[in-house]
């Protein structure tokens, strides 16, 4: 069995409102069964002893501005234009699935 069938790319496509052809499968296939090879490098290289980095940049950063508070709306002005709110949020339609 194929890991990325043609059906899991048409599945896929309609959950996104997307209509592919046969051809543009065939290609996105051939994309994902080479990202997955790319992804498996990374699988072999030993980071055991590697400390990991929260931020790509040993400097701090020092030109950010200090936030300022201005006028700030209350929840229910935010709000009030809404047409439809539910437990202090805006309440939209799902699109996507």
């Amino acid at each position: 069995m194929e890991k990325f069938s043609s059906e899991y790319f048409r599945k896929l496509a309609n959950d996104l409102k997307f209509e592919v052809s046969d051809e543009e499968i065939e290609e996105l296939k051939k994309d994902f069964i080479e990202v997955e090879k790319q992804v498996e490098l990374f699988d072999s290289i030993d980071t055991a002893n590697v400390k990991e980095m929260v931020y790509p940049f040993e400097t701090p950063t020092v030109f950010l501005r200090e936030d300022e508070t201005g006028e700030v709306l209350s929840q229910k002005d935010a709000l009030k234009n809404a047409k439809d709110v539910r437990m202090g949020h805006v309440h939209v339609p799902k699109v996507v699935k």
